[in-house]
């Protein structure tokens, strides 16, 4: 990656976070393309696969079958190459910091004195667990970024099991970043007009009351990959705001 055998959309965390975090979605357009060993300069660098196929391999001598829906943390600048085995291969990068450095190696370079090992997810029915109390109409899939960021960010999968109205007005106690992956749904968030939220669609919300929001009308398909920081948080129920039509 970081090449010109991909092409990037930029999905706005950069501006949103001052630059402590990245996201891109990127799209091989020259998957046949023999590809490098590299290492990035980051604190933190997480794959969602989108679609299609690759081997991910490591200097520490691991290889990886990546598919549609695995997610991968790589440690900090372990370097690793990215092979593509499909025509349509598309995944989401979220790095921490937005803008870093990537050094490509001519052959297989020594192993990153930094350590740590490479934590995989795949999608399987077993991943997920269902959520309690209000929340019981959702399953959450873990993707191990606790461990590896002493708590700083927590990333999972959340898929309805129903069609459902909403899940009520509410806030949370950190600030969150999501894209749809599945389905459709509408979000109110306080002071703003109804927005609709279809798959390729990404948001921000930010932490605390201020930013009480209502996600409505999701159908029994509507998924999200979301991202919440810090890691530990709680989830408050509110009343609708004065007005609010959703």
């Amino acid at each position: 990656m970081g090449n010109d055998d991909f092409e990037y959309r930029d999905m706005g965390l950069a501006e949103a976070s001052a630059g402590a975090l990245g996201v891109n979605h990127i799209r091989a357009v020259n998957p046949d393309a023999a590809p490098p060993w590299q290492s990035a300069d980051l604190d933190f660098d997480f794959l969602y696969v989108v679609r299609g196929t690759a081997t991910l391999e490591t200097s520490a001598g691991e290889s990886h079958k990546l598919a549609e829906g695995t997610t991968v943390v790589v440690p900090p600048r372990l370097p690793r190459r990215l092979t593509i085995t499909c025509d349509d291969f598309e995944a989401v990068r979220i790095t921490a910091p937005a803008i870093f450095t990537t050094t490509t190696h001519a052959a297989v370079p020594p192993l990153s004195i930094d350590g740590g090992e490479v934590i995989i997810s795949h999608e399987t029915p077993d991943e997920y667990v269902r959520g309690n109390g209000p929340r019981e109409y959702f399953l959450y899939r873990d993707l191990g970024t606790r461990e590896p960021t002493d708590n700083r960010i927590h990333i999972h999968i959340v898929r309805a099991t129903e069609p459902g109205p909403g899940t009520g007005w509410h806030y949370h106690t950190m600030a969150q970043w999501f894209l749809i992956i599945g389905g459709n749904s509408v979000i109110t968030v306080e002071g703003r007009e109804p927005e609709p939220l279809n798959i390729g669609d990404a948001m921000c919300v930010g932490v605390g009351p201020q930013m009480r929001h209502n996600v409505i009308d999701f159908t029994g398909d509507y998924a999200v990959l979301e991202m919440c920081i810090p890691a530990i948080y709680e989830t408050i129920a509110t009343g609708a705001p004065a007005g609010a039509s959703g």
